[in-house]
């Protein structure tokens, strides 16, 4: 069964507290605005819910004048030049002996050259700023970090225009003792480390990580290909990405935050830049907050494409997700814009917390208020449709928002799945999938509130569920008797003839769930299936254009805000349907999240 939502899954009110309390000396908090929806009443449990109608939940990252690149000759830097196994250095705060380069002093210090086993190491104990100013530099170490920060106010790694600069590290580090096990990256960091400019920068984190900081990290600029055994890119409280390129392969996860102090959660704010991940674990992972509202995202993930265990909201840029086991998965997800595009081997979008991800299918089904069918645990068991639900049945601190913005989803899982509730004021939701009927398009254990935008989804009959009869926007859900044919056009247009949808499912179906706000109660309806459209499609909806040669299925009219319908008409809704957590692999909604080898 589900285990209890802890305090770290609390959803939508818990992320008001995450963004106050994550990075509190660097951020500008703005308000939160709530408003209250409908209780949901579970076996024994009466909660109330909170949805988001501002994009304001999203946490601001300060950047201080110092994380953007400057030039550096009117700085009076300090010159490095690498010679193979030592270094000359021109100026104060840097010392070289035995292939170590030791600064002790706040100040820029331009590096060029080759170290080909050595380090270079910050220790300012004033606290004071160090930039290192990358000019074609090349630093390998065989037994530990090939820049090591172990204290400073801050450090900056800028990237000279035109340069390619390599740092890698060995695959086996050699500490002082067994009780040590720090630093574990090409590039480690024990403050804040911002990386700046518009020079490369390869990292090879043949040992552990590529880039980690123990607290802050900020990058603003320059072209970032970076390879790790593990995590790609690490920042304990904050990573913040504001511009900049990064190709990142990581055998863990991406980019990552690991503070997962109840109260201090790490948090990850994509604002801008270009991203290419492959991850053998999430591409992007938060143990706190995450937002993106800039940039343009290429994943493809081992597990998650997409996860943070508090919080999550994408306000903007362009999500590309082309492999991952679950796509996007948080207990809170509210989505106000962008466009994302979601491709799963589980669940396109999965409200859940960790540990109900880690139960898989195991629990019961909750109360049903506009689904149909037998539950996934219900049928399991071989329960009757509308069997008693279960104690975890709706939580209503995991919850789904969608304001605005674009979203495909093309599951083998379920594609919207809330272990809790979902509700949708504006945006486009097109989801194609599944085609098991052990999964449905929609899943949901509470309620799902539609009262604007524009959803249509596409996939089995057997675990189907249409919007929730608290609506204020009217759904048809058709189910057919037979499996159609992927491709085989949905058109469906009112008495005057006017276009409310022509959709081409990705995939074979047999129940297509739309809501429109062009969907009228007490109107009449003609659905038809196959023909051609000569309109532009994306992700099969089409827009404009001419549909034709099709054939008429059934005409009908919406006398309640849900129409269910079949080849011969109005049908009654299905009642019991409530479905169980994600995590489940390869659509079969059940087992636990992947393990990797350990490294």
């Amino acid at each position: 069964m589900k285990k209890p939502l802890n305090m770290k899954g609390a959803g939508v009110l818990l992320l008001c507290a995450v963004v106050l309390a994550a990075c509190n000396e660097t951020t500008d908090i703005a308000s939160i605005t709530t408003e209250a929806t409908p209780a949901v009443t579970t076996a024994g449990t009466t909660a109330s819910t909170a949805k988001a109608t501002t994009t304001d939940i999203i946490q601001k990252v300060e950047y201080a004048a110092e994380d953007a690149y400057t030039d550096w000759a009117s700085a009076n830097p300090t010159k490095i030049s690498l010679t193979g196994t030592s270094a000359t250095i021109e100026g104060e705060g840097a010392a070289a002996k035995d292939g170590k380069i030791a600064i002790t002093k706040a100040g820029t210090y331009v590096v060029s050259g080759k170290l080909t086993d050595g380090q270079i190491a910050v220790n300012v104990k004033d606290k004071g700023v160090v930039r290192l100013v990358l000019n074609g530099a090349e630093i390998s170490n065989s037994t530990s970090s090939a820049i090591f920060v172990e204290e400073a106010g801050k450090a900056i790694i800028s990237l000279q225009e035109g340069t390619e600069n390599i740092v890698s590290d060995g695959t086996k580090y050699v500490y002082q003792d067994a009780t040590t096990d720090e630093p574990n990256s090409a590039i480690f960091s024990k403050d804040d480390l911002t990386i700046n400019g518009s020079g490369k920068l390869v990292v090879k984190g043949n040992y552990n990580n590529g880039i980690t900081s123990k607290d802050k990290l900020k990058i603003t600029g320059g072209m970032l290909d970076v390879k790790a055994v593990d995590d790609g890119v690490m920042g304990r409280d904050l990573v913040a990405v504001q511009a900049g390129t990064l190709t990142i392969d990581a055998g863990g996860h991406g980019i990552k935050t690991s503070n997962d102090k109840e109260g201090s959660e790490g948090y990850i704010s994509l604002a801008g830049g270009s991203f290419t991940i492959k991850s053998g674990e999430d591409a992007v992972h938060s143990s706190g907050g995450l937002d993106v509202s800039g940039g343009d995202l290429h994943i493809n993930a081992g597990d998650d494409g997409i996860h943070a265990e508090v919080s999550l909201a994408i306000a903007g840029g362009t999500i590309d997700i082309t492999q991952s086991n679950e796509g996007i998965e948080a207990p809170a997800v509210v989505i106000s814009g962008g466009k994302t595009n979601v491709v799963s081997a589980d669940d396109g979008v999965n409200i859940s917390n960790s540990a109900e991800s880690a139960e898989g299918g195991a629990a019961a089904p909750g109360a049903a208020t506009g689904g149909a069918g037998a539950g996934k645990a219900g049928a399991a068991a071989g329960a009757p449709p509308g069997g008693a639900p279960g104690a975890s049945g709706a939580n209503s601190s995991n919850m789904l928002t969608i304001t605005g913005g674009f979203l495909s989803v093309d599951s083998k899982g379920d594609g919207l799945d809330s272990n809790g509730s979902v509700t949708m004021s504006g945006g486009t939701v097109v989801v194609n999938g599944p085609i098991e009927n052990n999964n449905g398009s929609l899943d949901y254990d509470g309620t799902f509130v539609m009262t604007g935008g524009f959803l249509v989804a596409a996939g089995s009959s057997g675990m189907v569920q249409a919007t929730s009869d608290k609506s204020t926007q009217a759904g048809v859900l058709m189910t057919y008797t037979k499996t159609q044919q992927a491709g085989a056009l949905v058109h469906l247009e009112d008495s005057a003839g006017n276009e409310i949808i022509t959709f081409a499912p990705s995939k074979s179906y047999q129940s297509v769930f739309v809501s429109s706000p062009n969907l009228k109660q007490d109107a009449s309806y003609t659905l038809s299936s196959g023909g051609s459209s000569t309109g532009t499609a994306t992700k099969g909806l089409y827009e404009g254009g001419t549909y034709q040669g099709g054939t008429k299925v059934v005409d009908f009219k919406t006398s309640t805000l849900i129409t269910w319908l079949s080849e011969t008409g109005v049908t009654a809704a299905r009642s019991g349907m409530m479905g169980g957590p994600g995590g489940g692999g390869q659509g079969g909604g059940g087992g636990q999240r992947p393990q990797r080898t350990a490294q």
